[in-house]
């Protein structure tokens, strides 16, 4: 047999015994305001309309008896808290007695006493007696999330308290179920009680504040095409925020004609102004049916109690019948990929879970050798932090390989920096913002002098193929030199450049290449002949040399270690030959060598062209090319460049941040010691180790073999060079002596 379970106590007690003229008197003797007073709606307490002789409007709050005098004290303080921390929220002003009281007391005539406050009254009309404008469900759900902000930092002991109409504990109407007026309605919902059994465990690990508790609309005004009020702060507890959120959701679809329209339109607006977590959409829909249950229940409880309120009571029973008939039907994982299509959140979740079509879909959409994978059996990745991947297998792989996220998988700050930008502005770079120019500025002050001008992409390719442009313009030339097996990009222009990507007789004539320095006797003399006999076969050609391209690391070549004079005989015999000198930085820069933020900076290098890629934005799509002013201009009077979103305000607020974690945590100079002890193991393990900083080369005969053998030892690293005969290890700078030790250790258990 089931019992009735412990109510609100404002829920079974009377509403006030006061009427107009008690009400008016009150006024006068404790505030000194004369008024005319008219009754407002309400369920528990008594309201009242005040129109002042001096012109002022007023309610007159007298509260019900079950209600604690903490939480009316609680109310106030809310109020007040909420005026300091957004003085613009328009929300009531508490008005103080003629003894500075905030709250008072009244008899009522039935003999109980009852506490009573005076608020100031916002402008507009109630919400729920208007037809809503178009442009309503968006400003609601801001106004609402507004509010949620206003009050996170708010906190009250007298907020931990039971309410009936809490949509995370419905199930505890459930006896109401069978004193539904339509028969037919009860065991349904009897049903729908059991899907919520789980709900209000489900919410105890999301963000919980003190707050309002009936942003509804209700309690929201509106007027002049604007929200002008949100008053009644009576339903105050401690609670989830997403409940929060469903509450006001609730009160707006039931007046709703199109459910999904004016859900997508309330989410959005509150998510401009508070981003919500993937464990909060979840749960968003099942809070909406169990507040629209809550009501039809606590309305079937309630209105045979008072028959004299009965309208009120039943007010919105009809629109929580038409939510709960529209949406009951819907499994519960449906209808929270629905609302994570509404918030963006949907692919955040399903990209977590193992599908194994992917591949064969992957081979059908994208080429299938196109775009060729990792791994004879390819890695479903699902989410990376720092040095470690995870895949959908539940395993977790050190990182060894990949240079773009150059400070760490998902960095907090190039995280945050991104999400704020991206919810203020992202637009092209042909209008002014300052984050375009103060990553302009920070660059070129870190380049040698005269390498003052810098212009955004959103890739190296596209930075390198710039270059290229402004090489030809300025020397009236065609012809390119570049290392054998290099790489610097993928457009047309820039692939006939990654001589590692073709085979030898396919190169185009306006390409010559030299031999990358595979020996440390490769000094300047030896530089100075490969350029001078490259340039040679550019002639033979029709051609002469224009750009002379160089990744100082030489990483497709097999990750060599140039000595100062052969790359200084590269750019002079370059400049000798009146050519221009390109630095590729986008491997090999951002302090990977471990002793200057460039790596062509530690061969005492000046080139005409730096082409910088995704590493600076830690994966964010952006790019840049510094050159000389000079040079700049020779090209604009014939040409000029523009990249649509080369430069944006995102991409570029991720770059600073990289730029910043860098600096602030010393990444240049770890990434040399670090190296150092990376490669100091590996040489006490093997032979032909090579590189520095972070950028190290392991020579092996069987090194794609042995890549997969570090796999199943849980490490991830690339092959280089001839033949993929060089074991590519190219990490984050983030790494530390713990990566260090866990790579050697599935190092030497590859070596078996």
């Amino acid at each position: 047999m089931q019992t009735t379970p412990e109510r609100t106590p404002s829920m079974l007690e009377d509403p006030p015994d006061v009427g107009v003229a008690a009400a008016a008197r009150l006024l006068q003797s404790e505030y000194g305001i004369d008024a005319e007073v008219s009754n407002l709606r309400s369920e528990r307490d008594r309201n009242f309309l005040a129109h002042t002789t001096d012109g002022r409007r007023l309610v007159v709050k007298v509260s019900n008896t079950g209600d604690d005098p903490q939480q009316l004290a609680m109310e106030n303080a809310a109020m007040q808290h909420v005026e300091q921390v957004d003085p613009d929220l328009p929300i009531p002003r508490v008005l103080t007695s003629l003894d500075g009281r905030s709250v008072v007391t009244v008899e009522a005539a039935d003999g109980r006493t009852h506490l009573v406050r005076v608020l100031t009254v916002m402008p507009g009309e109630v919400a729920d007696l208007m037809a809503l404008p178009e442009w309503f469900a968006t400003e609601f759900g801001s106004m609402s999330a507004r509010l949620t902000r206003a009050l996170q930092g708010f906190g009250h002991p007298a907020a931990y308290r039971r309410l009936d109409w809490d949509p995370r504990i419905v199930t505890t109407l459930r006896p109401y179920a069978d004193r539904l007026p339509d028969e037919s309605r009860r065991v349904p919902m009897h049903r729908l009680l059991d899907r919520f059994e789980g709900l209000d465990a489900a919410t105890r690990e999301l963000p919980g504040f003190v707050l309002h508790g009936d942003v509804t609309l209700s309690n929201v005004l509106v007027q002049d095409g604007g929200i002008t009020g949100v008053i009644d702060f009576g339903d105050m507890h401690h609670t989830a925020r997403v409940a929060e959120l469903a509450i006001s959701l609730t009160s707006l679809l039931r007046e709703s004609d199109d459910v999904w329209r004016d859900a997508g339109r309330f989410l959005d607006g509150y998510q401009r102004v508070l981003p919500l977590e993937p464990a909060e959409v979840d749960l968003i829909g099942e809070l909406v049916l169990a507040r629209s249950a809550a009501s039809v229940l606590i309305s079937a409880w309630r209105a045979p109690l008072y028959p004299d309120n009965e309208e009120y009571l039943t007010s919105l029973v009809a629109g929580s019948w038409r939510i709960l008939d529209e949406l009951t039907d819907v499994p519960a994982h449906e209808l929270a990929d629905r609302f994570h299509s509404l918030c963006g959140t949907k692919r955040v979740n399903s990209a977590q879970v193992a599908d194994p079509t992917l591949l064969v879909r992957r081979q059908a959409a994208l080429g299938g050798d196109l775009s060729p994978l990792f791994y004879r059996s390819p890695l479903q990745v699902v989410r990376a932090a720092g040095a470690w991947i995870h895949t959908a297998d539940g395993r977790r792989y050190l990182d060894a390989y990949n240079n773009v996220p150059v400070v760490g998988h998902a960095h907090p700050a190039v995280v945050q920096a991104i999400s704020r930008q991206a919810a203020v502005l992202n637009l092209n770079s042909r209008y002014l913002h300052p984050n375009v120019v103060e990553l302009a500025e920070r660059l070129t002050a870190s380049m040698p002098d005269g390498l003052d001008t810098c212009v955004f992409a959103n890739s190296g390719s596209e930075a390198n193929d710039l270059a290229w442009r402004m090489a030809r313009v300025v020397t009236g030339r065609g012809g390119a030199i570049v290392a054998d097996l290099s790489y610097h990009g993928v457009s047309e222009a820039t692939a006939a450049f990654s001589t590692n990507t073709y085979p030898p007789e396919a190169r185009p004539a306006h390409v010559a290449i030299f031999e990358a320095p595979r020996r440390l006797t490769d000094e300047g003399p030896a530089a100075v002949h490969r350029v001078r006999a490259a340039r040679a076969d550019l002639q033979r050609a029709g051609h002469d040399l224009a750009l002379l391209a160089v990744d100082s690391v030489f990483s497709s070549a097999g990750i060599l270690t140039p000595t100062d004079s052969f790359m200084r005989g590269l750019q002079d015999e370059a400049r000798a030959s009146g050519g221009l000198f390109l630095a590729d930085e986008v491997q090999a820069g951002f302090g990977r060598g471990g002793r200057n933020l460039w790596r062509f900076q530690d061969f005492g290098l000046t080139p005409d062209f730096v082409t910088l890629g995704k590493p600076m934005g830690n994966g964010h799509p952006v790019a840049a090319l510094i050159t000389r002013r000079e040079i700049a201009e020779a090209f604009v009077e014939v040409d000029e460049y523009f990249s649509t979103f080369g430069g944006n305000p995102v991409s570029c607020v991720a770059a600073l941040t990289v730029l910043d974690v860098i600096e602030q945590t010393g990444l240049v100079q770890r990434s040399g010691q670090v190296g150092a002890e990376l490669r100091a193991g590996l040489e006490a393990l093997v032979p032909n180790v090579r590189g520095q900083g972070l950028m190290v080369g392991v020579e092996l005969p069987n090194a794609i073999d042995f890549a997969e053998r570090l796999r199943e030892y849980g490490v991830l690293v690339g092959t280089t060079g001839p033949g993929g005969g060089v074991l590519k290890i190219r990490p984050p700078l983030i790494w530390e002596s713990p990566e260090v030790e866990h790579f050697l250790s599935a190092f030497q258990k590859a070596l078996g």
